[in-house]
């Protein structure tokens, strides 16, 4: 499974005392899983604002509900799960709208331009996707979520999740090489 920063671990007694409602052991809670689950919402989103709102509305829901969770697997993957059903939802609810994000990518040291271009054409190519794609690449391939758990959010079957990715990934291909290609005819005509 990909790191996705949500893998931290959370002892017992702040837990257990989330559990008991106890607002301090919440709030550490909070702090610690609020960035990634900010930046799931955010890469599922597209917006700021909405992955802020997501990213509330997951941890409202959490707290309500940690009584439900029952420690058979880490409280970090359970975190994530209810960050990217409420992340889905709030998608789906919104109106279709073309999202434009402004990004200050700068290159900290020597060689790293190629490296920041590359992610800059990724991250376009990736905005350019159906939602539903964008979110089946992210959660298969950054998340490292396994298609039947892709396809149990969605409510569709395996073969959903397999076919979709397979498709999003060749259109990834296509909208990366064409962008390549249009970069070499520019730096051709300067």
């Amino acid at each position: 499974m990909a790191n996705s920063g949500f893998d931290i671990v959370l002892d017992e007694l702040t837990l257990s005392g989330a559990r008991r409602g106890d607002m301090d052991a919440r709030e550490r809670i909070y702090r610690l899983y609020q960035q990634p689950a900010y930046t799931v919402a955010v890469r599922i989103c597209r917006c700021r604002e909405l992955a802020q709102e997501v990213t509330q509305e997951a941890f409202i829901s959490a707290f309500r509900r940690i009584r439900q969770f029952r420690g058979e697997a880490p409280f970090w993957g359970w975190l994530r799960r209810v960050v990217v059903n409420h992340a889905i939802s709030a998608l789906r609810r919104q109106p279709s709208v073309e999202v434009v994000a402004f990004e200050d990518y700068q290159a900290w040291q020597q060689g790293q331009q190629e490296q920041i271009g590359a992610a800059m054409d990724l991250d376009a190519a990736l905005g350019q996707l159906p939602d539903d794609d964008r979110i089946i690449v992210w959660l298969h391939d950054v998340e490292g979520y396994k298609h039947s758990e892709i396809a149990s959010l969605f409510g569709k079957t395996e073969s959903f999740s397999k076919t979709r990715l397979v498709r999003a990934r060749a259109r990834l291909r296509d909208l990366i090489e064409t962008a390549a290609g249009k970069d070499m005819e520019n730096a051709y005509a300067q």
